[in-house]
């Protein structure tokens, strides 16, 4: 009686290369992927003076993306002498599906603490130009 190997042989290719597919699927608890962009600030909003001790409330204002996979990623905020240095950041994340909606930033908030008395410089880059320049006075009680 003669074997056929070939039988055993395709069995088993077919239950490898199987396995290998299945294998491949992606774990439902993955964190989608994303990319980081500088957001292009509309505007920003904020008091002209504050008192010494109080924070600097300011709210951005952006248009962040063509769908619902662009949103909000942080602030960079950096203080150099008397100029307050912001990057606003955003991200499109890679692996979702996505509302048609425009994505916005209406008033994202950063809180500003510990300022001396004083005229600062807040400085807002963009990613493309012209970057945003205000004052703002930290006046004492």
């Amino acid at each position: 009686m003669k074997k056929n190997i070939w039988l055993p042989l395709a069995i088993f290719s077919v239950l490898v290369v199987g396995f290998s597919l299945w294998g491949c699927d992606q774990d439902p608890y993955d964190i989608p992927e994303f990319t980081e962009f500088k957001v292009q600030v509309d505007s920003i909003e904020f008091p002209s003076s504050i008192f010494l001790g109080q924070k600097l409330d300011i709210k951005f204002y952006a248009t962040l993306g063509t769908d619902g996979c662009y949103t909000f990623s942080r602030f960079d905020a950096q203080t150099n002498g008397n100029t307050l240095d912001i990057t606003v950041y955003g991200k499109h994340e890679e692996n979702l599906v996505c509302d048609q909606a425009i994505s916005y930033l209406r008033g994202g908030l950063l809180e500003v603490s510990r300022l001396d008395t004083g005229m600062y410089i807040i400085h807002v880059s963009q990613a493309l130009p012209p970057d945003i320049y205000d004052t703002v006075y930290v006046q004492l009680h």
